[in-house]
């Protein structure tokens, strides 16, 4: 089986070609972070027509990068939701397009399910039952997947994503967006114990990162240029820390051995590192994607795509 998968959730256009093994064959993504980045942020009706006018071109070079015509698909997988309505419905509306056209089955996919997963890509070895951290601009998440059929969120943001504070304090340092890896950079140089940051506890594993943010950014403010390095330091090791605390936690508790990580924010190498060490004092495995899959990706949904189909998983697509 030859899977065709679509992801226009925010402001990557993104398709790829997939088969029943979870074996990528092609790809291509367009970022549209150019295009956004004098406005500090995503601007929906923006990628909206972004997406229009990159999504044929993406699905042609696609098919050409897989050696595959558009008649050898058998299947078409497109993200649904969770993501922005009017990039999420080009998506849909194209591979509905396709689906209809080649009179094949398409089936829809849950975004942050797919980032749950997105390790696998690379990491043969990995499959269920694992705990899965999903961490971007839009989603902080501790998932666990026990098998492809069940996706429980054990804890998750109660506002804000770790991801998006990273962008909104970047921009209060100047920085252009996205800013997040830029902090990155600057965090390795730092001291990372200049600054407490205070981080709420509540009596299960959720986070919230509105208070952080709030007192990051009026705390920008009163920076010297030499004291950034380490103000972007204590930030991003301590968000590391107190996301990866809660995830080796609940790992501990369910019993799971292997740990996976997705989402934008996982390309962190603060992150990684941090995370890497605790798993190798709980004798834990640590799986993570290459940046091109931390991104949003067509490749994470099509595998999902495919096993969604194969499980009868047939989210919601004609509400759109």
């Amino acid at each position: 089986m030859i899977c065709l998968s679509i992801e226009t959730s925010c402001d990557d256009t993104s398709v790829a070609l997939v088969n029943d093994s979870s074996e990528v064959l092609g790809g291509y993504t367009i970022s549209q972070a150019k295009n956004h980045a004098e406005y500090g942020g995503v601007v929906p009706e923006l990628a909206s027509r972004k997406h229009e006018e990159n999504i044929i071109l993406c699905t042609q070079n696609a098919l050409l990068d897989a050696g595959l015509e558009v008649s050898d698909v058998d299947l078409v997988a497109v993200t649904v939701y969770p993501g922005l309505l009017g990039p999420l419905l080009v998506g849909v509306s194209f591979a509905k397009g396709i689906a209809m056209g080649l009179n094949i089955p398409i089936v829809g996919v849950n975004h942050v399910e797919a980032h749950a997963i997105s390790s696998m890509i690379e990491n043969k070895e990995l499959s269920p039952p694992f705990l899965s951290l999903v961490v971007s601009g839009g989603h902080t998440s501790i998932i666990d997947v026990p098998s492809f059929s069940e996706f429980l969120i054990c804890a998750q943001t109660r506002d804000d994503a770790m991801g998006e504070l990273l962008d909104k304090v970047a921009r209060a340092m100047g920085i252009k967006y996205p800013g997040g890896a830029v902090l990155d950079s600057m965090a390795i140089s730092g001291n990372k114990n200049a600054f407490a940051i205070p981080m709420p506890k509540f009596e299960n594993f959720d986070f919230s990162f509105s208070g952080i943010k709030t007192w990051a950014l009026n705390n920008v403010k009163k920076l010297d240029e030499e004291e950034k390095n380490d103000f972007a330091s204590s930030l991003v090791f301590g968000l590391s820390e107190y996301v990866s605390k809660n995830l080796i936690q609940i790992a501990l508790n369910k019993n799971r051995k292997n740990i996976a990580l997705g989402g934008g924010v996982s390309s962190s190498k603060v992150l990684r590192h941090v995370l890497s060490q605790k798993c190798k004092e709980h004798n834990l495995n640590l799986y993570f994607p290459s940046s091109k899959y931390c991104v949003d990706n067509a490749y994470m949904i099509g595998i999902l795509g495919v096993h969604n189909f194969k499980n009868k998983r047939m989210f919601d697509i004609d509400s759109f």
